[in-house]
């Protein structure tokens, strides 16, 4: 077995847009590198490829030129190739229409003032960089592999990562309540704390790399263009490990974030609450590496599928109605926000009235990756890991395209509620669509054989007791 890792930059110039935020931001200093970071793993059979992405969301098209680049260059095929953006806040502008997109409008000028003056734009030079860097940091993976065993652990960190979805005493559910609000009852959704590491290691015991999943969005903020907590997680592991790359793909986080609703603590916001995250994060993945026990964990394997998902039908009047409001030049304000997005989702139903959601699944013996292109809701990612046939099973969202938010039925049915339901070009899809994600994911996890789960070093026979070590109280 061989493993490589690279690393290639994709950090945004400053005065590029910042995508993640309800208006137009830009990058006015930096923080930390943004990278592609690419970890590559061969058999005598099969080569895959994880890429870690410090993007907010990544575009197919993206994917697919990286793909193609990485086919030529190094044979790999493009189903066998993942790249997860760890949905960062503080990413560049690969977010958003590109010129031209709503060319076939009802009114083309008007929309597309909406669409990348009003609203985040996608920069078509940067994702061209991109895509190239996907690439380059794949291939340069492939070309420094060398020989290696793999070893997989868990951990837990349960402090650093809340679903952001209450109970309200109305029976309603709402979006970040806000800190201590006393009408909270209860969360209205669970986390993931598990932190999965696959690791690899050198034949003489040197640590190569590791590749981590955990559950949490990217919004704890250092102060300029970052990597958010994933790059402290990335310190802290480097550190403590003496070197090695760091791939970090993102769980079902669609309504888990840093933020303790339950709790007059100050705001988790800034740096210190950054890198207290990825600190512990990371310090959670080195115990598992700790415990580490490298073999030849196969076979490796890859498998790919479309499923197609109808987006949201925008009533008629719903649509005139949010025209008709922000024809008549309100200010700046929620309610232009979703009025502008009604609007635009209306106009882009047009030409896709259903999305082509990519989902893949990624085997390295008894662990299996399984991705789709969604900000999925977490409970969706636990029922997944609960059905899966694998022992190791980690979940990887927004990953190879963006099909926007999947929440749960529950959550876009008459009690729910909150930000992330609501009708946008963000939140498009069929109150079905995660239960079909899921049952897809299952289907494909179900496909594969998992590999036999490592077994720790074991001694020959069970031992006698020792002589000292049996000696009878009465005779001390």
């Amino acid at each position: 077995m061989k493993v490589g890792f690279a690393s290639a930059d994709i950090t945004p110039a400053l005065g590029m847009e910042c995508p993640g935020g309800f208006s137009k931001a830009y990058h006015q200093k930096l923080h930390d590198p943004c990278c592609a970071k690419a970890m590559v793993i061969e058999d005598d059979h099969e080569v895959v490829a994880f890429v870690g992405l410090d993007t907010l969301s990544v575009k197919h098209s993206v994917v697919e030129t990286a793909r193609q680049m990485i086919q030529d260059k190094a044979g790999i095929m493009g189903a066998a190739v993942m790249v997860g953006a760890s949905h960062t806040h503080a990413g560049g502008p690969i977010v958003g229409a590109f010129p031209g997109a709503f060319s076939h409008a009802f009114d083309p000028e008007f929309c597309e003032d909406l669409s990348l003056n009003n609203s985040t734009a996608a920069n078509p030079d940067y994702c061209r960089h991109v895509a190239r860097q996907i690439g380059t940091a794949v291939i340069e993976a492939f070309n420094k592999r060398e020989e290696a065993g793999l070893a997989i652990g868990r951990g837990e960190e349960a402090t650093v990562a809340f679903n952001r979805r209450f109970w309200m005493q109305d029976g309603t559910q709402m979006t970040h309540p806000g800190k201590g609000n006393p009408d909270i009852n209860e969360p209205a959704g669970p986390v993931d704390p598990e932190v999965g590491v696959l690791s690899a290691w050198r034949p003489d015991g040197s640590f190569l790399g590791c590749l981590v999943n955990f559950t949490c969005h990217g919004t704890t903020g250092n102060g300029g263009a970052s990597a958010d907590w994933i790059y402290w997680l990335r310190q802290t592991i480097t550190r403590g490990m003496g070197g090695g790359e760091v791939v970090f793909l993102n769980g079902a986080c669609g309504d888990v974030t840093q933020v303790n609703n339950q709790s007059l603590q100050e705001s988790e916001f800034g740096e210190k609450w950054s890198r207290r995250v990825g600190q512990k994060v990371g310090a959670e993945a080195l115990k598992a590496l700790a415990m580490a026990e490298p073999s030849e964990l196969g076979p490796l394997a890859a498998r790919q599928t479309f499923i197609k998902i109808k987006t949201r039908e925008v009533p008629e009047e719903r649509f005139q109605e949010a025209l008709d409001f922000l024809k008549s030049d309100p200010a700046e304000g929620w309610d232009k926000w979703w009025a502008r997005e009604v609007v635009l989702l209306h106009e882009f139903n047009r030409v896709e009235p259903e999305v082509n959601a990519e989902l893949q699944a990624l085997q390295v013996g008894p662990v299996v990756f399984l991705s789709n292109s969604g900000e999925y809701f977490c409970q969706f990612g636990l029922n997944i890991k609960q059905r899966s046939p694998f022992p190791f099973t980690y979940v990887v969202e927004l990953a190879n395209g963006c099909i926007g938010y999947v929440p749960t039925p529950e959550a876009m049915g008459a009690q729910g509620g909150g930000y992330e339901p609501r009708m946008a070009m963000s939140s498009k899809l069929v109150p079905e669509a995660g239960g079909m994600i899921e049952d897809a994911s299952v289907a494909l996890a179900e496909s594969l054989t998992p590999g036999a789960a490592p077994v720790p070093p074991q001694i020959a026979q069970a031992a006698k007791a020792w002589d000292a070590g049996s000696s009878k109280a009465s005779k001390v």
